[in-house]
């Protein structure tokens, strides 16, 4: 990983610090649980709120992100994969979270019908984004949407809240972050 991307992702960790303790406080993650973030690219957030987890592993869709996590970061477990087609059998999870990642996904109905499944009952599902009036403006998300597979939807909270519900997610809400909102869900 150059110098520059290492830079960047410790100021983007750095940045949402107050939303990263907030995520953990949420995940609420005690011995033996097992959690899955979805779009976690090298990890370097979700070592932030997955502590405490009994396994935490981060599901991406960039190789390259894969690989610069396993090397950075042993203790995570990293899978290439997309969230449309989560690659675990029903029920391995206690916990699944995507961090400033669900906007990227570009068949959003499909992604929570496989976050749903790969939940335990009871579950959590814990959705940190942000909404569309602080999303970057059009360069930036060109750039973006060119690096994450072209595809950038912006959700408000009430819009993804209702979202998640039709994902067939029970005790769904939403409430404000520091720098975005959370979604939070039970399976």
């Amino acid at each position: 990983m150059s110098v520059l991307v290492r830079l960047i992702e410790r100021a983007s960790v750095r940045k949402r610090a107050a939303d990263l303790a907030e995520l953990r406080a949420l995940l609420a993650p005690v011995s033996g649980v097992r959690l899955l973030d979805v779009g976690g690219g090298a990890g370097a957030a979700t070592e932030q709120f997955a502590t405490g987890c009994a396994e935490v592993v981060v599901l991406e869709p960039n190789r390259k992100k894969v690989v610069q996590g396993r090397k950075l970061r042993p203790t995570i477990r990293f899978e290439e994969g997309r969230s449309e087609e989560i690659p675990f059998p029903d029920a391995t999870f206690d916990r699944v979270t995507a961090v400033v990642a669900f906007h990227h996904i570009e068949d959003q109905g499909r992604a929570l019908q496989e976050m749903r499944r790969v939940l335990r009952d009871s579950g959590r599902l814990v959705l940190f984004e942000m909404p569309p009036s602080r999303a970057p403006g059009p360069l930036y998300q060109w750039i973006a949407g060119y690096r994450h597979g072209g595809h950038m939807a912006f959700h408000g909270p009430d819009q993804l809240t209702e979202k998640v519900r039709a994902g067939g997610f029970t005790q769904v809400s939403n409430r404000p972050g520091a720098l975005g909102y959370f979604v939070l869900a039970t399976k």
